[in-house]
Order: C-alpha cells, then sequence, then structure tokens
C-alpha cells in the first residue's frame, strides 16, 4: 500500500500541475495582449516589453503538491493506520515540511507580485525579503521545537552525529536563509530550478523510502512529480516561468524536508546548484568591490544557452545526489 501511495502522489503532482500550467499558459498570453493595448504606443520609444507573470509556474506547482500530498498521504493511512499515531510523530514531520516548503514559497510569491507591480521588476527590498525569510524559517524551528522533533546536531564524515547545543536553531535558520537566496539567484536561468530540485527530491524519496518511512516519502515524490510537469512548460524557451515562487517553494523543500528527518547534513550536497548559482554571483560582487569592475560571468563571457545552462545545472544535481549518498554511509 505505501508503494502505492508513493505512485498515487508522484502521478497526481504531475497531473495536477500539467493541467494548471495548461490552463495559465493561454491565459498569460491574453493578459499580455490586453497589456500592451493599455499602454500608449510612441514612435520615439520602442514597444514596451509583454508582461512578466512569473509566479503562475510556481503557484500551479504548489497547488498540484499540496493536493497530491494529501491523497498520497490518505492513502498511506488506510493501509497503515498506525501512520497517525506512531511515535516517531511521522504526520508531524510531514505536516511541518510542507507547511516550511510553502512558507517559503509565500515569500517568493510576495517577491514575484512586488515584480510584477513595479515598472523596473526589481521586487520586494533586500532587508524585507530576507526578513520574511527569516520569519518562514523560524515558523518551521518552532513547530518542531513543539513537536519534539528539532535535530540537536548534524552528522559529520568521519565524526559520526556531532551535538551543536545552543546554536542548533541559529546555524538551520540561517543555513535556511541562504539556500532560499541562492535558489532565487538561480531561477534567473530557465528552468534550471526545475531540473536541479527534481533531482533533489528524488533522492529524498529514495532516501526516506530505504529508512523504512515511505509515508514521508509522499511530499518528495509530489513535488518531483509536480516539477517534471512544469519543467516542461519551463524548459527553454520558457512558456511559463518558475519564479520565486517555484525556486523558493523547491529550495523550502530542500531544507525542511531533511531538517524534519533530523538529517540536515544531506541539505548541503542536495542544493550544490544553488549554492554555485549563488557563489558565482558573491565572486562577482566581491570582484567589482576590490577591483571597481564588475566580473564578466563565465556563462555570458561563452555564451552558453539557456539550454546548456540547464544541462550544467542537471549534472551539479546528480553530483549533489552522489555527494549525498557518500554522506549517508560515512556519517
Amino acid at each position: 500500500m505505501e508503494r502505492f501511495a508513493l505512485a498515487a502522489a508522484v502521478v497526481l503532482g504531475f497531473a495536477l500541475t500539467a493541467a494548471l500550467c495548461s490552463l495559465f499558459v493561454p491565459l498569460r498570453r491574453v493578459l499580455e495582449r490586453r497589456e500592451q493595448q493599455q499602454q500608449p504606443v510612441q514612435s520615439e520609444q520602442p514597444r514596451p516589453a509583454p508582461l512578466r507573470a512569473p509566479l503562475w509556474g510556481g503557484l500551479c506547482a504548489a497547488a498540484g503538491t499540496v493536493a497530491a500530498v494529501g491523497v498520497g498521504w490518505l492513502a498511506a493511512c488506510v493501509g497503515q493506520p498506525e501512520l497517525l499515531g506512531s511515535e516517531g510523530r511521522l504526520m508531524t514531520r510531514l505536516l511541518t515540511a510542507l507547511a516550511g516548503s510553502l512558507a517559503f514559497g509565500a515569500v517568493g510569491f510576495a517577491e514575484d507580485l512586488a515584480r510584477m507591480r513595479s515598472p523596473a521588476a526589481l521586487g520586494l527590498r533586500r532587508n524585507v525579503r530576507l526578513l520574511l525569510e527569516a520569519l518562514a524559517a523560524a515558523f518551521v524551528l518552532l513547530l518542531l521545537r513543539a513537536a519534539g522533533c528539532l535535530p540537536r546536531g548534524m552528522g559529520v564524515p568521519g565524526a559520526g552525529y556531532v551535538l551543536l547545543g545552543s546554536a542548533v536553531p541559529f546555524l538551520w535558520a540561517v543555513l535556511m536563509v541562504a539556500l532560499a537566496e541562492c535558489a532565487r539567484i538561480a531561477e534567473r536561468d530557465e528552468g534550471a530550478v526545475c531540473g536541479a530540485a527534481f533531482v533533489a527530491m528524488l533522492a529524498l524519496m529514495m532516501v526516506e523510502a530505504g529508512l523504512g518511512v515511505s509515508g514521508l516519502a509522499v511530499l518528495p515524490g509530489a513535488l518531483a512529480g509536480a516539477l517534471v510537469a512544469l519543467g516542461l512548460w519551463a524548459f527553454p524557451p520558457a512558456r511559463l516561468g518558475v519564479g520565486c515562487c517555484g525556486s523558493l517553494l523547491a529550495a523550502g523543500a530542500v531544507g525542511c524536508i531533511p531538517l524534519s528527518l533530523d538529517m540536515t547534513s544531506l541539505t548541503v550536497p542536495l542544493a550544490l546548484p544553488f549554492w554555485v548559482a549563488g557563489g558565482l554571483l558573491a565572486a562577482q560582487l566581491l570582484c567589482a568591490k576590490r577591483t571597481g569592475k564588475p566580473l564578466r560571468c563565465w556563462v555570458k563571457k561563452h555564451k552558453m544557452s539557456p539550454e546548456t545552462v540547464f544541462l550544467c545545472s542537471f549534472a551539479l544535481s546528480a553530483v549533489g545526489y552522489v555527494l549525498a549518498l557518500a554522506l549517508l554511509r560515512w556519517c
């Protein structure tokens, strides 16, 4: 029955997200035409760019994931009613990971709304965005603390499980906020977030199934199916953007699912493409601050196509997957 529940979550996540995306694509075109007709056309200035609606893809993935998780968990509980009152608090861990993912997705939703309303498409202010992400991380940590599921340390290769004491909440909050910011940076590349997050969800699904908690695997399974469906529309040339909503939803899942399992060390290798995207931007800013000249992005310098960027991100995800498996053995 657990296998059926997992298969149902994956299939429903894919089907529901694909159906929603197919509805939003023509609606987006209608709104873009209306936006162009409402703006005056001046001969001295170029025609304004089409209306950006990046948040729809993330909303489709979020809605499909929530519905698929509900059906998958219900099917798992029908086959194993003891999941509702298990000593490992499986239902609490599942709901906390789902709530944390949606909380970060809501921050991305606010960022997308700010981009659409602002003529310059700048989004939220940095301080406001960081504050919202910190509140989302604190929300997850408080839920885990109230349920008695907050990790007290992390696995370190060669040293086993290392206790971190009172610094645990601060470290986890910083890790999740940094991951969310890196995912927001990676969102600029069409479809790259979908490929990277899909591999991470596949790895988490296999890890949870290997640990004997297949009921919890309905969340990464449902999100993996939703990301595959969204990737069909977000793959270059994108017809429907992932947006910050979808990017932070995926980042929240990569951060919250291992945290709810007390396996936070998996977040680092599984989010490798996100860390690389954030590291490249940090290197550019550091070089510009020291030399006064901006560092040319390696991707732009060599004129890498969006398809090549997608494949590179997918390859980094595969490397992170292998590192995560090796980390499980070492710890």
